[in-house]
């Protein structure tokens, strides 16, 4: 009897248990917000731009029970399969990770997903540790944000330090030129120096170097090139809009003088580029700068990354970091003359300010895709993903520039020297931010199209930006002049008219 008994006991004591442990498993099961859910994320081809979805997506899975499904293409196709999915609503992605200056049209469109009230309320993402034009200007539109920040992007300067710390070179170059061989401040020291690095083997190899590199080549991002080297020839501090339209008009200003003289210097130092400079674009520069071969070069912030820790690189410790070149006069497109400085006019160009996340509008699964984009960009992971190779992120959050072990961890021989580069870019007061308004794509395309012909010696420097301004003025057209101007005013933190 009284085996039964425990028998019986023991019977519903399994029971008991296996009712508990089941509902537990459903406790745990509930804990997985996301279980059965797939968002879609669109961007270009790895490894670049793609590769912090493909390292952050089996710790979102783990994590929420979603599924992260990633679809790219080349850059090249990026823009009209963006437009596709989301223009006639085929709902092809949850997620676009896409260039910024892109932004404008998009939302104007209303095709992105306002993000204010979920950044409100999500502690994981700390948007004020993310420095406060990446927060603010860059991913906003009309009032609203429309994507999370992932990436951070001013041009930057680079030179050998081997080169320009050659006491026997600068007691040569100040004999040739009359001034003191330092990093260049200016246009016109670039120039020099380029001109004295040229055709020549500076740096013992046994094979012959060039005074820069830098991307020229249609197609290849040369026009955000073009822009950062007239910069400081179009931007009086204090007054804004100089770099591409009369804010009061909205009368294209890349052909006044300021961006014919820069094209003009740009032709010039085309002599003393490494061979075939015309036809490289960005990546290719990486290389070639990270091989010894230029003692100079323009780009963002990837060839400090390329040249301290790539495998091929021949120039690890060895390359110095500083702001674009300034100018000592600048044209000034109100009063229509040029100023002269007593110093340097500085105006970095926050070329393609980074690349952001946003949703559709139209996306089932809006929820499960912020969530994602926040994980992303949170800081700890998004501190991983600018110290790593091939990410294509540079650094956009206050935690990014305070944390070094992380930058030595990656290889970066001195992070101290290239943060501070970058953040001295950011930080200028007539930092000059890049075109965000609808058509940008538009613009840049039909400017590049002009350098090239002026490059290759078949225009020259004023008709080129002459017939660049008419084909702006017909995209203005386009989409709306008086719209336009609204909106490229509100990008210049001007009130409306």
């Amino acid at each position: 009897m009284e085996r039964k008994f425990v028998c019986k006991l023991s019977f519903v004591l399994l029971l008991v248990a296996i009712t508990l442990f089941s509902g537990l498993n459903g406790v745990f099961a509930q804990e997985k917000k996301f279980e059965g859910i797939e968002i879609k994320v669109f961007t270009q081809t790895p490894p670049y731009i793609a590769k912090p979805v493909q390292m952050f997506r089996a710790d979102w899975e783990k994590k929420t029970g979603g599924k992260v499904t990633l679809i790219t293409s080349p850059w090249g196709e990026l823009y009209t399969k963006m437009y596709t999915s989301l223009a006639f609503g085929e709902k092809m992605f949850d997620i676009t990770i896409f260039p910024s200056p892109w932004l404008p049209e998009f939302a104007s469109k209303n095709f992105f997903l306002p993000l204010n009230e979920y950044i409100e309320k999500d502690p994981v993402i700390q948007w004020d540790d993310i420095i406060p034009i990446f927060r603010e200007d860059v991913v906003s539109f009309a009032g609203k944000i429309y994507a999370v920040t992932l990436d951070g992007n001013p041009h930057m300067f680079y030179y050998r330090l081997d080169a320009f710390n050659n006491q026997d070179y600068q007691g040569k170059f100040k004999e040739k030129y009359g001034y003191d061989l330092k990093p260049p401040k200016t246009w016109q020291q670039v120039r020099d120096a380029a001109e004295f690095f040229n055709g020549w083997d500076w740096d013992g190899d046994g094979r012959e170097e060039y005074g820069v590199v830098e991307a020229m080549r249609k197609d290849g991002q040369a026009f955000w090139t073009f822009l950062s080297r007239s910069s400081a020839n179009c931007s009086i501090p204090g007054l804004p809009g100089g770099l591409f339209f009369d804010p009061d008009t909205m009368e294209p200003l890349i052909n006044n003088p300021g961006h014919v003289q820069a094209l003009q210097d740009w032709i010039d130092i085309k002599q003393f580029g490494v061979p075939g400079m015309v036809n490289m674009d960005s990546g290719e520069i990486r290389s070639i700068f990270s091989i010894g071969d230029a003692a100079m070069a323009i780009d963002w912030p990837d060839i400090g990354i390329v040249a301290d820790t790539g495998e091929e690189s021949l120039v690890k410790g060895n390359v110095g970091y500083s702001m674009i070149p300034g100018a000592t006069k600048t044209w000034d497109y109100k009063k229509k003359i040029w100023v002269d400085f007593p110093g340097i006019n500085f105006a970095p160009f926050l070329a393609f300010p980074g690349w952001l996340g946003a949703i559709d509008a139209n996306s089932p699964n809006k929820e499960a895709a912020y969530d994602f984009l926040s994980f992303l960009s949170s800081p700890e992971n998004s501190y991983i993903s600018v110290t790593t190779a091939e990410t294509g992120f540079n650094p956009y959050r206050k935690s990014h520039f305070d944390r070094l072990a992380g930058w030595y961890a990656f290889g970066i021989v001195h992070p101290e020297e290239y943060l501070k580069a970058i953040q001295e870019s950011i930080d200028n007061p007539n930092l000059q931010v890049d075109l965000a308004i609808p058509g940008s794509a538009a613009y840049g395309e039909a400017l590049e199209a002009q350098l090239a012909l002026a490059i290759a010696g078949e225009k020259t420097p004023q008709l080129a930006l002459d017939d660049a301004a008419a084909e702006w003025n017909k995209i203005t057209e386009k989409f709306g002049k008086d719209e336009q101007l609204k909106l490229y005013r509100a990008m210049l933190g001007l009130p409306l008219q």
